[in-house]
Order: structure tokens, then sequence, then C-alpha cells
């Protein structure tokens, strides 16, 4: 039976709020509760509540099985919520780190959520560990070491054990980036906020089946397939959605996989099109954000608007303005249907690095992309000159 949560919110009141709390509703479903209300307070957070004294006086008759909290809350703000509840109390990133556990496939990503619920988990034991040893709490083992003391530990050392086969595993990881670009294969990189899209459109470009289910955070985990676009060969890899206030926790654990997105040649950027428009503002400003904090340059960067099928033509086109604020142009889409992904194909061909692009006049049977008389063809950077007749470089 799936527990009934009471949500809350204590913070400012946006222009982007009903958006905010209506996906705060969608991850908590996806993490397993059954929403029960949700509870708004307009103002700053109390430091002992969260909510404040009088309203968690009122949330506290109310019926439910677990409190949730929109926002970070502090060891104290637990410890004073559960013993004035009487429930269980979390907040929005346990319900993320919740989602990330059911979903994990790989063991790179089971250990990177295991460390950031470690991490999270550390600072609410340590203020229980410091109110046990003041005699608020029982917990004592028969030699009068608290079990929690213990515990504490065991965290610390899983912790620095986890840090270290990650190192393994991003040391690894850069091997792999550099013995590619060695070896002169470019890598695309989808990246954009979470259900955008991105895996449909990965699975499109490179005529997979990887899971969809058009919920938050179905891929955890890089995916990388091949892609031969009309003789130049790329890799195209799918990677983790980004989130709006995406705890500090979490973009720490998720280091290696955002290394992914930093070390691409090119980053296809998937923005849901289909949405209100201070929905897609909003997430273009997280998005956004997210790439200049791990330093992607923004000239990398192809935005690619997805789901048009769903919106009418003069709709793509007033996204132009709404774009315009961090790009000059886009490439429309539907992943879905197919609509506009050869034009992207073509967008891949000229764009991405790694290859000399020659133009080749009224020759036939060449292999490369045709447009009218004339067929472009991709030679690799480090090799081979091409001097046939009728042949120029671009």
């Amino acid at each position: 039976m799936r527990a009934r949560a009471l949500l809350a919110y204590v913070g400012s009141k946006t222009s982007s709020l009903t958006y905010k709390l209506e996906e705060f509703i969608s991850l908590v479903e996806v993490a397993g509760f059954d929403v029960v209300d949700l509870v708004t307070q307009f103002g700053r957070a109390d430091t002992r509540f969260y909510l404040g004294a009088g309203k968690a006086r009122e949330v506290a008759e109310r019926d439910f099985d677990v409190f949730i909290a929109y926002h970070s809350l502090s060891p104290l703000q637990v410890f004073n919520l559960e013993r004035l509840f009487r429930r269980r109390v979390i907040d929005r990133v346990l319900v993320i780190l919740t989602i990330f556990e059911k979903r994990a496939g790989s063991t790179e990503s089971k250990l990177q959520i295991e460390l950031a619920k470690l991490r999270y988990e550390l600072p609410k034991v340590k203020e229980y560990l410091r109110r046990a040893k003041m005699g608020e709490q029982l917990g004592f083992m028969g030699a009068g070491e608290y079990v929690i003391d213990a515990y504490y530990r065991h965290m610390a050392k899983r912790i620095s054990t986890i840090r270290r086969r990650l190192e393994e595993v991003r040391r690894s990881r850069v091997s792999h980036i550099t013995k590619r670009k060695e070896a002169g294969v470019p890598e695309v990189v989808i990246t954009g906020y979470t259900s955008a899209g991105k895996t449909t459109l990965f699975n499109r470009l490179v005529s997979e089946s990887k899971f969809v289910d058009g919920r938050p955070f179905a891929t955890l985990e890089t995916y990388s397939r091949a892609l031969d676009l009309w003789g130049k060969r790329i890799v195209v890899t799918d990677t983790i959605g980004f989130i709006d206030d995406l705890p500090p926790v979490l973009i720490e654990s998720f280091h290696s996989t955002l290394q992914e997105v930093v070390e691409a040649d090119t980053i296809l950027f998937v923005i849901d099109g289909s949405e209100p428009r201070e929905e897609i503002a909003r997430k273009l400003k997280t998005s956004v954000e997210t790439l200049r904090e791990v330093g992607i340059d923004r000239d990398k960067i192809i935005p690619v608007v997805n789901k048009v099928d769903k919106i009418r033509i003069e709709e793509v086109k007033s996204l132009r303005d709404l774009l315009g604020r961090y790009f000059s142009w886009f490439v429309p889409v539907s992943a879905l249907t197919g609509f506009g992904v050869e034009a992207l194909k073509a967008v891949l061909f000229f764009k991405v690095p790694g290859y000399a692009i020659v133009k080749v006049v009224g020759e036939d049977g060449v292999r490369g992309l045709r447009i009218g008389d004339v067929t472009f063809v991709a030679v690799p950077s480090r090799g081979a000159e091409v001097r046939e007749a009728g042949i120029t470089y671009i």
C-alpha cells in the first residue's frame, strides 16, 4: 500500500511557482507516494519547523503518513517536525534520491546514488548523535557505545570507499574519452531538462529502443551508440536530465555523468516546445545555468525544440523570441513522428567537428550528403586528402 504524503512549500510566490509545484507533485508520485494535499506558506521558512509554528501544529492534526517539504530540511527541522507530527518527515531531495534508486541500472549510477544518499543523511545522523549524547535520545550499546555513533563512523567510511571507486570510474571514463578523441570519432551528447524527450530523440537518431516513459528521470546513466551520417561517423550519447533547484549533493555525486557533457564535441540541447511559454522560459533558464556552471562553451550547443507536432507553426515561430535570449537559432523536430530529424542530421553533418567537409560538384555515385547536384563528403581531419577534380574544401 502506498504511503499518503502531505506536501509543503514555504517560500516566495513567483510567476513559475505553479509549474514548480506541479513538478513537485509529479516527482512525489513517481517516487511511489499518494499525494493527500499540498500546503503552501509564503515568506521565509521557520528555522525550527520549516512551516510557521502555528501552521505546523495545524498540519499535525491532518491525516497523512509522511510529510514532504519542497526545500531541503535541516536536521533540526526534521527532528522538531517528527517529534510534533509523530510521523516520518522527508524533503524533495530524498524524493529525487528515491526515484534514482528505483531506476538506477549501472554499477556507477548505483554508487553515485548511494554516495548522494549517505551525504544527505550524514548531517541528520550527526544531529541525532548530538541529541543522544545530550540524553534526548536512547541508543546505548552494551559496552556503553552509542549505536548511532557506530553507524555514523560506518557511513563516513563507506563514503570514502565509494568516492575512491567513483574516482576509478572517472579515470576510466577520461581514458575512454581520450582514446575516442585520438581515434578522431566526435561525440554528440543529448541533454536538456528532464522529460523534454531526450531519449525519444536518441532512439530516433540511432534506431534504438531505449526505455521511455515520459516521467522524470527515466535516464540515469549515460548510454552511447554510433551513428553514420553519410560517411561521417559519430557517437551519440543520452544523458540524465536537469531539474530546477537541483540539490548540490546530487550535482556533486553525478559529476562523472556531467563530465560526459563537458567533454562532448557537440551538445544537442533539447527543449520541450509544447509547454506553456512561462514553463519553457523557466526550464531554459535552469538548463542554461546548469550548462554554464559546468563550463560548457555555448558555441558547442545546438538547440533542438522538440514536440513541434503538438503545436501550430505560428507557435514554433514565436519561440524565436523566447530562445533568442540565449540562442540565435534552433532546429524544430518531433522525435516521436520523425519530423525534422533528417534536417537535424544534416546540421550535425556540417557542425560536428573532427572531419573536413568537401564539396563534390556534378559527380554521381559519390558517398555523402547530396543536395541538388552537389554532394558533400566528410573526410576525417587527421587523415586523407582529396585531390580529385571537382572537389572543393568548405
